[in-house]
């Protein structure tokens, strides 16, 4: 089972930031490989390590809903290749973006096939890192739960530690396993 650490806090206070400064220590002290999860819909964590996004989670999901299932293949197989190309693999960490569906609606498909995709990759990685979305939804949703750290980021405001004391009330409150 993977030792995971997931980030959490207000929007804005550098949990990206952190992320990928913790993948870059990581590395550097020999904790590969990684997988880096940019478990936010305005992804950017790639960025922050320099890696280029070529697909997302959400755009796979997205061209199943649209019917772009190739004849002969079933949706189950398109979207095992379709996940399987969106890792960003690199020497040390391999980077999975969730993105964001088209159009209006909430994040709830793209929440739980990133979940499950976590889930299903966890084995292959002895490190997880998990760069959240601003806010409390991923651990109401238990999006993010049997983790062994989380980081909760925030900036010296007072907005941001009440947030931050929200968030760990929260993830108390539900036992999602920290």
């Amino acid at each position: 089972m993977a030792f995971t650490i997931a980030l959490a806090g207000k929007g804005g206070v550098g949990k990206t930031t952190v992320s990928g400064l913790l993948i870059k220590y990581m590395v550097k002290k020999g904790k590969t490989p990684i997988l880096a999860v940019d478990a936010d819909s305005n992804f950017n964590l790639n960025e922050v390590l320099g890696v280029k996004v070529t697909d997302t989670l959400g755009n796979a999901r997205e061209d199943m809903k649209k019917g772009n299932v190739p004849s002969g293949m079933t949706k189950d197989v398109f979207m095992s290749m379709r996940l399987e190309e969106a890792v960003i693999e690199t020497g040390d960490y391999d980077l999975i973006v969730m993105g964001q569906p088209e159009g209006t609606g909430c994040y709830c498909a793209a929440n739980t096939l990133l979940t499950n995709y976590i889930e299903k990759l966890s084995d292959n990685y002895p490190y997880i890192v998990i760069d959240n979305e601003a806010g409390m939804e991923h651990i109401s949703r238990l999006t993010t739960k049997n983790i062994d750290i989380l980081l909760i980021v925030s900036d010296p405001s007072r907005r941001g530690l009440q947030a931050a004391l929200r968030i760990h009330q929260l993830a108390k409150g539900l036992n999602i396993g920290v």
